[in-house]
């Protein structure tokens, strides 16, 4: 583990300090006070706003960015939320910033992926949880509002000590587990690993704690709430019942994750609206499907998801990262909600976008579509270099300079408001917030727990639920196109399918196949894209009627052939980490 010095918690106490410096209403003892220096520790933590700007700034560094990449912070991740699983490929441009992952290069002690060991965070959690319970102490008698506002800090350090550890444990399995301020003589300050069940336990103990010390509303979006903390134990608890981190496939962990999906379903504080609400989750930033959110301001904090993946011709910066692949175009069904593949369902290939599920449009930019900005978006073969109007690629080039290298640009989570101005350009102009979660993960998660504890009836139910609002019909028989009769291994294949479809960019998907320790068979096939020609003599348009449709092989996958091996199911500890602590054990296999 590293060490720590006095300097780690600079910004902490900065921030603390300039609050109460600013702020004339309530921290007015500190405002008689000639020098900085004399603040002592009881006037900055006996005040709650001060502790919350010190929280503030365990936000800043400790949330969740997928706009601005988390596994590590740095450009050449920023952008990589579909392009390191199945769900999309990128152009020339990003290629070379996730081919290493893709490829396999990168999963090496020296320069694996997502290396985070943020134990100079959790000690500034720490220190702020003891400084709470020693020095803001309440009076007898104190107002309900007050004891709420004190329990309220306290569960948000909680909630995102918790947080920190479950990254580390998603990559890295069991960590050490420090949950004091130590000191250079501490003897845990060179401990050794916990297992994996202890710091399950240690994660679930912070986050039930929390969710009895958060409210259900926020003061402001984006703060941490009761749902919160409730919506990420379900998501460690499922993670904590799959094969990744359940080999024996104890079945007292499946009812443990069933349980606390159902605490989050109970509080009945979400709602999964209707479809067309699928998506809009990004810019109605009080949508009432929203658990968690990370939250952007136009000129305060901006991102740059929109530079980074928009379409040849509305590009302002890169563009085009995520390019859907067929692999998840094909898993989305037809508007009656069967398969593709069922000879029923009314598929035609030489069609294949009409009377489909309508998330496949709020997903992904077909060829001709218009629903974008109201421009049509073509993807067919360009007949000829520069063409005007022709905004195509071309497969049998790697992935074509700007333009799409599947057939499909990204439409999920792209704002159509920046496209009157087009202000927006390497990692600014964006402002809708990142949805780290909402309802329907939590709904997932308990239909995938009942169902592998035999209750597949209860699976059935949340997939109705999930569908109604997607929009597909609900059929005959009122199940919204899921087959009858399914087996728990059957509907357990379902369930996975529909997590594809509904989770799509959303950062769900890599980590999906890890914990159901599919990624050596699906990370390890090369994806697809659609290679559209347009038929001679036809002008340009949205019936697939004028075009002819072929799925070949991504020229960037032949290029970078993709490879997951068993042992990056767990990545290597930190090299660096190694070499300060003797007691670490590293992985196996590395």
């Amino acid at each position: 583990m590293t060490t720590t010095n006095k300097n780690d918690n600079k910004g902490l106490y900065i921030a603390m300090i300039i609050f109460t410096m600013v702020c004339i209403t309530s921290c007015t003892k500190v405002l008689d006070v000639k020098n900085v220096s004399e603040v002592n520790q009881e006037d900055i933590f006996g005040d709650p706003k001060a502790i919350q700007v010190a929280i503030n700034y365990i936000y800043s560094i400790a949330e969740p960015d997928n706009y601005g990449g988390s596994f590590p912070n740095t450009r050449e991740f920023r952008y990589m939320v579909g392009i390191i699983s199945d769900e999309a490929r990128p152009t020339l441009t990003y290629s070379t910033a996730t081919n290493g992952i893709n490829n396999g290069v990168s999963f090496t002690v020296d320069l694996a992926p997502f290396q985070l060991w943020p134990y100079n965070t959790i000690r500034q959690i720490n220190e702020l949880l003891e400084k709470i319970n020693t020095l803001y102490i309440l009076p007898d008698g104190s107002a309900q509002s007050t004891i709420d506002e004190r329990n309220g800090l306290t569960g948000q350090l909680k909630f995102w000590r918790a947080y920190r550890y479950w990254r580390m444990v998603q990559v890295f399995g069991g960590v050490p587990i420090v949950d004091k301020v130590l000191d250079e003589n501490s003897p845990e300050l060179y401990g050794a690993r916990n297992s994996q069940e202890e710091c399950f336990q240690f994660i679930k103990k912070d986050l039930e704690e929390a969710a009895t010390l958060l409210p259900v509303v926020a003061a402001q979006r984006g703060m941490i709430t009761k749902g919160a903390a409730l919506g990420l134990l379900s998501r460690v608890m499922i993670n904590r019942a799959s094969p990744l981190f359940n080999p024996s496939n104890n079945p007292q962990y499946w009812k443990d994750a069933s349980t606390s999906a159902k605490a989050l379903i109970d509080l009945n504080a979400y709602s999964l609206g209707t479809s067309s609400d699928f998506g809009q989750w990004y810019f109605n930033k009080d949508s009432k499907e929203t658990i968690w959110q990370v939250e952007f301001v136009l000129g305060k904090k901006e991102h740059g998801f929109d530079a980074a993946n928009h379409s040849w011709y509305q590009l302002q910066g890169d563009g085009v990262a995520n390019c859907p692949t067929e692999e998840l175009v094909e898993s989305f069904p037809m508007l009656n909600g069967k398969a593709i593949t069922d000879p029923t369902s009314g598929y035609d290939p030489n069609d294949p976008y009409v009377h489909r599920d309508p998330r496949l449009k709020a997903t992904a930019i077909t060829n001709g579509d218009s629903s974008f900005g109201g421009t049509p978006t073509y993807t067919y073969l360009s007949e000829g270099a520069n063409v005007p109007g022709n905004y195509m690629y071309n497969p049998n080039q790697l992935n074509g300079f700007y333009a799409t290298g599947t057939g499909y640009y990204l439409r999920k989570g792209m704002d159509a408001r920046l496209l009157v101005t087009k202000n927006y350009f390497y990692g600014r102009g964006s402002y809708s917030n990142w949805i780290e979660m909402r309802l329907a993960e939590v709904l997932m998660n308990y239909a995938e727990s009942e169902n592998e504890t035999g209750n597949t009836d209860a699976a059935y139910e949340i997939l109705k639920q999930i569908r109604q609002r997607a929009g597909i019909e609900a059929g005959s028989d009122g199940l919204y196109g899921v087959p009858a009769g399914l087996s728990v291994a059957q509907m357990r294949s379902f369930l996975q399918n529909e997590r594809f479809i509904e989770f799509a960019f959303e950062n769900k998907r890599y980590w999906d196949l890890r914990r159901w320790r599919l990624s050596e068979t699906v990370l390890s096939q090369p994806t697809h894209c659609i290679s559209i020609q347009k038929k001679a003599n036809t002008p340009p348009t949205a019936n697939g009627s004028d075009y002819t449709f072929t799925v070949v092989t991504s020229r960037h996958d032949i290029t970078y052939p993709p490879v997951f091996l068993e042992k990056f199911y767990f990545l290597p500890l930190p090299k660096a980490q190694l070499q300060l602590n003797p007691k670490l054990a590293q992985n196996p296999l590395w």
